[in-house]
């Protein structure tokens, strides 16, 4: 379990507190991009982050592992076909806005460039000084 702890990339610790700190941000909610598209944002992290973690401890055992950037592809594609296509439809509280497919990407985007990154001793040999 501490292998599987240290393996999740700072970015989705920062993500799980913002999630869990959502009750927290009632006095915010009148700041629209704040309210209406950090979840979004941030549910990229929140998802892909203990998936990279149970790939580097757990399937292959390799500490340098990454998800494979068709992953991210098909996250975006799933969770935009899922909560902006299908939830509306099923749900009147619920509507479909293509700003949280940009949100879905550009936190996509983010994690693969924050957190996917192979880890600091994982640079080749012929990098090092």
């Amino acid at each position: 379990m501490k292998n599987f702890l240290r393996a999740i990339p700072p970015f989705s610790y920062l993500a799980f507190l913002l999630f869990a700190g959502h009750y927290l941000w009632a006095p915010y909610h009148s700041y629209v991009l704040l309210h209406s598209y950090l979840d979004d944002l941030l549910c990229p992290a929140i998802v892909l982050g203990p998936a990279l973690a149970l790939g580097r401890t757990v399937v292959p055992g390799d500490p340098q592992w990454g998800l494979p950037r068709s992953w991210g592809l098909w996250f975006v594609l799933w969770y935009s076909m899922l909560f902006e296509g299908l939830l509306p439809l099923f749900d009147a509280r619920h509507y479909a806005d293509p700003w949280d497919i940009l949100a879905y990407g550009l936190g996509t985007f983010l994690f693969y460039l924050w957190a996917n990154r192979k880890p600091a001793s994982a640079v080749s040999p012929l990098y090092k000084s």
